[in-house]
């Protein structure tokens, strides 16, 4: 499973590098004050000058260098669930998806977000709203596998 966590941070940073990529080759055709934020229809509501497009970028650096930390504390600290080490790592590894899901989803947003700016599109409410849904239902699942994973893999006791 290694080698897919690597894989998905790889891509979700390079799904991010090549936004940026794409945003300096568009970036003289866009005008100075350009539409960069969107109200809940998906219709922007603030317009500013085009540099503010680089909020998405910061915010979206930020998350995936805390999910990053939040992929190694998953990796080492103590759970603090009473069940096997099998049953564990098991937990560990269904931790390691939801974040590497949520690495997904940042980069996409983020891209999507400087996409929708780059071309004044606006923003398509049901596939932000799907995405959550995806992460929420990925987060009760895990939720859900900690009872589930302590009686299938419960402590055994010398």
């Amino acid at each position: 499973m290694t080698h897919l966590h690597k894989a998905i941070t790889f891509f979700s940073w390079g799904l991010l590098a090549a936004v940026l990529i794409h945003l300096c080759f568009k970036w003289q055709s866009m005008p100075e004050i350009t539409g960069v934020h969107f109200d809940s229809s998906g219709n922007f509501d603030v317009y500013a000058s085009k540099k503010y497009i680089a909020y998405p970028f910061i915010v979206g650096i930020v998350f995936m260098i805390l999910l990053h930390f939040g992929d190694m504390a998953a990796k080492k600290v103590r759970l603090g669930v009473k069940m096997s080490a099998k049953g564990e790592g098991i937990l560990r590894e269904l931790i390691r998806i939801l974040l590497d899901m949520n690495k997904l989803f940042i980069s996409f947003m983020a891209g999507f977000w400087v996409e929708l700016v780059i071309y004044q599109h606006k923003m398509i409410e049901p596939v932000v709203t799907a995405g959550m849904l995806l992460l929420f239902v990925m987060f009760l699942t895990v939720c859900i596998s900690v009872p589930i994973l302590k009686l299938l893999y419960p402590v055994i006791e010398n």
